[in-house]
């Protein structure tokens, strides 16, 4: 395991001075939380919840299918596209209005086509948000509107963002300024983002904003690095730009970027029990970095969770163990560490002859 510093952070940090109830910044690929404020309080988030949506809708259906627009969906209030009732629409386009003109029509309409019924696709959005290990968050809508029991921490949702920005078309559309035209053809419409975070900042690109009268003024903003990606959630600001940008600057002025292991290094290897081949080779698919501080350097520790054996079957790229970083004894970050090769179930049974 190799500990190679990759740029120098500026000396004697100064925590950003923020106007709202929560925030916390986030490197996406480590999950190192770098910056939190009650980042584990509960509570309302307006339309950042269409980030979930979104990734839930792209991972369950097809960017091309036509979605006939009910007249739930029309009714809905708040901020919309203007759909049509009865309009068909691809679903392409929907995420598009979705995500960058906080369309609470088009949220409706995408959740009756995904789940059969809003409330069927609530259901997915929450058990999408367990698996994702986002404990303190409940959706009750699918467009974030102010409901009894709609909540999340900033930690969460962070979280989940991060996860959603690993989809490649979920990045691609919360990171367009403007579209009339996707992979699937002509739009029935254009399309502006209104998150002005992407206009303000080099490298930004995305994610989410969000308001209601309960949740406040709410964003989720992702900026590009050369070794991935910030996320930072604010939540009721007085000023969310600011406060975005203010994280996005701590962290830069903040934290080094540490190589802890690169992809070519040797892991370990499995014995594999009941299998059609009796061993496996433990990988990384990236060169793995962590951001530091200047004074957590020399107080790293990177330890491999690998185990010794398995039983077949087992996937190519099935998450085996994981690489665990602490700092002072405490876990700060986790990578996923997983198979070089599929194993099938070798059959012990020999048939019977006549």
């Amino acid at each position: 395991m190799s500990l190679i510093l990759c740029n120098k952070a500026e000396a004697a940090p100064i925590n950003p001075k923020l106007n709202c109830s929560a925030a916390v910044l986030i490197d996406q690929n480590s999950g190192r939380i770098l910056y939190g404020k009650n980042s584990d309080k509960k509570l309302a988030m307006a339309s950042t919840t269409k980030i979930i949506t979104a990734i839930v809708a792209i991972e369950k259906g097809d960017l091309g299918e036509k979605v006939c627009v009910s007249k739930k969906a029309v009714s809905v209030s708040g901020s919309t596209v203007g759909l049509k009732e009865g309009e068909k629409i691809t679903l392409e386009e929907l995420l598009y209005g979705l995500m960058l003109c906080s369309g609470n029509d088009a949220a409706i309409a995408i959740a009756e086509h995904i789940g059969g019924s809003a409330d069927n696709f609530v259901a997915l959005m929450n058990d999408k948000a367990l698996k994702m290990g986002a404990y303190n968050t409940s959706f009750k809508t699918p467009h974030g509107l102010d409901a009894d029991m709609h909540f999340t921490t900033a930690e969460d949702l962070a979280f989940i963002t991060a996860y959603a920005m690993k989809n490649e078309t979920f990045s691609r559309i919360v990171s367009t300024k403007e579209i009339s035209n996707g992979i699937t053809g002509k739009f029935n419409r254009k399309y502006a983002n209104i998150n002005k975070f992407l206009y303000r900042i080099e490298d930004a690109d995305g994610v989410k904003t969000g308001y209601t009268g309960n949740a406040g003024k709410c964003l989720v903003a992702s900026i590009k690095h050369p070794y991935g990606r910030y996320i930072c959630v604010v939540l009721n600001s007085a000023n969310r730009w600011n406060d975005a940008a203010s994280l996005m600057k701590y962290a830069k002025e903040n934290y080094s970027f540490i190589k802890i292991m690169g992809r070519d290094e040797s892991l370990k290897q499995l014995r594999v029990y009941g299998g059609d081949k009796r061993y496996l080779n433990a990988k990384i698919n990236d060169d793995l970095y962590i951001p530091v501080k200047e004074d957590e350097v020399n107080n790293l520790k990177v330890d491999a969770f690998i185990p010794s054996a398995m039983f077949s079957p087992i996937e190519e790229d099935e998450i085996i163990g994981n690489i665990v970083v602490f700092i002072n004894d405490v876990q700060i970050a986790k990578y996923p560490v997983y198979s070089d090769k599929k194993i099938l179930r070798k059959n012990f049974v020999k048939p019977l002859k006549n």
